[in-house]
């Protein structure tokens, strides 16, 4: 995995809830706990395998689906339902990344990863996350933006955007769009919508080569 990988609108990602993302192609599971942490996990369950994006969240600790194991924000497992009165072997923990938030993204990491992300430092108003049928020059092409980083800025109908970049795999790559500022929700409606007709273009245009 690369260092500082953006992965998600960190708005996206609601307390309570688990969702599932694929980062230099390992799947990885984000969580956000009640008390507002978010957590990016292997979406790997270290008991059975089990994705633990499936799972879901009961106050500060991710629930495996399978067999309802209980993992804390340190990955500790805290609660094997099938025996109640156990102490959780300590040894049996999820891998862990990094996960910060900043600009309004959520960046991951490996654990051993230093500093932060390097963003601007300006006021942001989150737009839309949108998955492309394309590589990355793919989806920067269609946007009308550049870049090399995993952060690209520029205009968008003349909105001053910035992009973190995500690629899912050599087909798809994810544009995570906030606007630069604070900007009104009719310009963001716009923006969202532009989004959109990119976004289906490029799968119009694959779905006419197929037939």
């Amino acid at each position: 995995m690369t260092v500082w990988t953006p992965v998600a609108l960190a708005r996206d990602i609601e307390p309570g809830t688990a969702t599932g993302t694929t980062v230099d192609g390992d799947s990885v599971a984000l969580w956000r706990g009640t008390d507002g942490t978010v957590h990016a996990w292997a979406d790997r369950c270290p008991h059975r395998g089990m994705r633990l994006s499936f799972g879901f969240v009961r106050e500060n600790r991710l629930v495996c689906l399978y067999h309802g194991w209980q993992f804390d924000g340190a990955g500790a497992c805290r609660h094997v339902p099938a025996h109640p009165r156990m102490e959780p072997p300590k040894t049996v923990k999820p891998q862990q990344y990094r996960a910060i938030e900043s600009a309004g993204l959520v960046w991951v990491a490996p654990t051993d990863a230093g500093g932060t992300p390097d963003v601007p430092g300006t006021a942001i108003t989150p737009v839309r996350s949108v998955w492309i049928d394309g590589d990355r020059d793919t989806a920067l092409s269609l946007l009308g933006l550049e870049g090399t980083g995993a952060l690209v800025t520029g205009a968008l109908d003349g909105t001053d955007v910035i992009a973190g970049i995500q690629t899912i795999d050599a087909h798809t790559t994810a544009v995570h769009v906030v606007a630069a500022g604070i900007v009104p929700a009719d310009t963001v409606n716009a923006l969202v919508h532009r989004l959109h007709e990119f976004r289906d273009s490029v799968s119009s245009v694959r779905e006419a080569v197929a037939s």
